[in-house]
């Protein structure tokens, strides 16, 4: 009776985990990103906030503000002036070394991540590490070569994957793996996402299909999901 009581009391234990570890951490993610966001609010003149004149802080407000500022960067960069202001700050920024390469490379990235250059994260794989035998999910994040390999098949080109750790999925590899190597696994990245972060108790429903890669295969709809 005792041994199947301990076994209850850590299955609920778990279950319980598994329900406020997520919520929990989504909730504090949420709150540091208003408390981040409130705090641009005092860096405005003390007659410009609205305490000032309510007696007591807005919470979120900071939300607001920003959502303005990026609205109002966006429309301005749309026309020549704010163009033009863009060109002379990043010409400014090149001339800092370190500060250029910073700028530059999140650039980049953020171009790739929120535009639809590229294939990033739109095409979920298979790929045998850190052995043979052993398989791991991965994402495409871009399928054009520009690597040779000397003895190589002219045809065989590699795909750069991003391979992902658990439980935390923003941490992970960048590996060059040819294509041969790779399977295409029907799979959405949010149904991955969740399978990684759970080190794989977080299961989709069904069963899965891994196929052989094709050229041109990270740009099918199969595991794509929509960005927009």
């Amino acid at each position: 009776m005792s041994t199947r009581f301990r076994a209850r009391f850590r299955s609920d234990v778990l279950a319980g985990l598994l329900v406020l570890v997520p919520l929990g951490i989504t909730i504090w993610v949420f709150l540091a990103f208003v408390s981040l966001a409130d705090g641009l609010i005092r860096l405005l003149p003390e007659v410009a906030r609205p305490e000032t004149y309510l007696g007591f802080p807005i919470p979120g407000l900071g939300i607001l503000v920003t959502m303005a500022i990026v609205f109002l960067v966006g429309f301005g960069t749309r026309y020549y002036a704010g163009r033009r202001i863009v060109e002379w700050t990043e010409g400014l920024l090149s001339k800092v070394p370190l500060a250029s390469g910073v700028y530059q490379g999140l650039k980049q990235l953020v171009q790739t991540l929120f535009t639809e250059r590229g294939r990033h994260f739109r095409q979920v794989v298979m790929v045998e590490y850190p052995r043979r035998g052993l398989y791991c999910l991965a994402f495409v994040t871009n399928e054009e070569t520009f690597f040779d390999v000397e003895g190589a098949p002219e045809e065989e080109s590699l795909v750069s994957i991003f391979l992902p750790t658990t439980p935390n999925p923003t941490s992970g590899f960048y590996l060059l793996v040819p294509q041969s190597d790779l399977l295409l696994v029907d799979l959405t990245v949010e149904e991955s996402f969740k399978l990684i972060m759970s080190a794989g108790i977080v299961v989709p429903e069904g069963r899965r299909v891994a196929n052989k890669w094709v050229a041109g295969a990270a740009g099918l709809t199969q595991g794509v999901t929509d960005p927009g």
